[in-house]
């Protein structure tokens, strides 16, 4: 144990850049086990929990910095998932305890590796570079372009709708995944100020963003460049830089007709006709009027999904209503259902009840409140610094995409990107502070 030991206080540094690296491999892999073979426990499920296992062990028992307040958090995490544990055996039985079990790891994989990541920034800082984060939205992008150019990628949708999420296999996760790396990855191309290169990439990014099919990532994509574009035209029109705004607007404006002309043809255009044909929509008023349609067209019927679950919650027992009604509804009845709502913050209460949501939550309202604090006066002074003004970005959208259409916090694969940004934001705007004793002493 003590070479064990020895191993991995040296080289935590690379197995968690490994690790990272490995995401899109894993994730294909994933898809492949679940799509082709159907098999259930995936190696990604496998190795995402011996990932871990192994940093949990590395905080605990290896790094002598970890801080107390981190190792108690992550104790109240353990005490926790043996009581959920034991209310899901009273009220479920055995036979339902290894789907609920496998749920369980998945939700709570966001805040034990939340606190895993900033221990070991703490320890080890500036190991995730800013281009590390765009060469793996790379991956992901042509992971998802190849594939759909040939039309070996597999289906967004089983029913009606079309698209396609090339190697992966949830559109939900594929999408939250490129929304939130988005930001830096556009960040740094910008950077670049090479025209014909942002222009290639550019439209690989829009084929795959529209193919996909769902509304999520075409949206996000469409606040990025807003974002930037308006910070593009301001700090120009501060430097009197007037040939540069009206080149910058000159692009903008033949993307925005590019984009007019052959939407029409993709698989997000096709999809939002025919769910409105479905909804029978004759008005556009009646997007935003009409609580039937919001429901079904914005929210994909997840406000419905909200009632019926809060109806099987407020049926439940007093100890289910204080640890959750777990992720089998109805459980031994006729009406058994295992339909989750898909807000990721709704399906946390209602799943962990109210002492499992406080614990859950408890860690990313932290870190944002810290960060918020951090932030507005860090920008003043450091306004030149935009990769965190791209961290920020990235949050934000993580945060609302999180609420609106789930499969962030919630699945791993997604999560351990909005872990790794809220650390990656904390610690640009908090380094170079002694953290240790500010932290200790509550005025960090």
């Amino acid at each position: 144990m003590e070479h064990i030991n020895k191993f991995l206080d040296k080289n935590i540094n690379k197995i968690f850049l490994i690790f990272l690296f490995l995401q899109p491999i894993i994730d294909v892999l994933t898809a492949v086990m679940l799509h082709v073979f159907s098999v259930e426990f995936t190696i990604g499920m496998f190795l995402r929990i011996l990932f871990l296992g192994l940093m949990l062990y590395y905080i605990v028992f290896i790094n002598k910095k970890s801080h107390k307040k981190a190792l108690i958090y992550l104790s109240l995490i353990f005490i926790y998932i043996v009581l959920f544990c034991i209310n899901i055996l009273y009220t479920k039985g055995w036979s339902s305890f290894g789907y609920e079990l496998k749920n369980l790891i998945k939700s709570f994989y966001f805040p034990i590796l939340l606190v895993i990541i900033y221990n070991l920034f703490n320890d080890k800082r500036n190991i995730i570079k800013p281009r590390l984060l765009k060469n793996l939205f790379i991956v992901y992008l042509l992971l998802v372009f190849i594939p759909n150019i040939f039309g070996i990628g597999f289906d967004s949708y089983e029913i009606t709708k079309s698209g396609s999420i090339g190697y992966f296999y949830t559109a939900n996760e594929i999408s939250a995944i490129l929304s939130i790396l988005m930001p830096i990855f556009i960040y740094i191309i910008l950077e670049k100020k090479n025209y014909y290169f942002i222009g290639i990439v550019l439209v690989i990014l829009l084929y795959v963003l529209t193919s996909i099919g769902t509304k999520g990532p075409l949206l996000s994509f469409g606040i990025i460049s807003l974002y930037y574009l308006g910070k593009y035209i301001v700090q120009n029109i501060k430097m009197k830089k007037y040939k540069g705004i009206m080149t910058i607007v000159g692009i903008f404006t033949i993307v925005i007709i590019a984009i007019y002309l052959v939407l029409p043809k993709t698989n997000f255009y096709k999809n939002i006709v025919t769910h409105l044909k479905f909804l029978e929509v004759e008005k556009v008023s009646d997007i935003i009027t009409n609580p039937k349609v919001i429901d079904h067209f914005i929210f994909s019927q997840r406000l419905t999904f909200w009632t019926n679950t809060r109806h099987i919650y407020k049926k439940s027992n007093f100890a289910s209503k204080l640890l959750g009604i777990g992720y089998i509804d109805n459980y031994a009845t006729d009406q058994v259902s295992m339909k989750m709502v898909e807000m990721d913050y709704v399906d946390i209460f209602y799943r962990h009840g109210l002492i499992g949501f406080s614990i859950y939550i408890f860690s990313l309202v932290y870190m944002v409140v810290k960060i918020l604090k951090k932030y507005f006066d860090y920008i003043k002074i450091n306004h030149k610094n935009k990769i965190v003004q791209s961290y920020m970005l990235s949050l934000l959208l993580a945060i609302v995409l999180a609420m609106i259409t789930g499969h962030v916090i919630t699945a791993p694969s997604v999560a351990i990107y909005v872990a790794l940004i809220i650390n990656l934001l904390y610690n640009e705007l908090y380094k170079g502070e002694p953290k240790y004793d500010k932290i200790r002493h509550g005025n960090s």
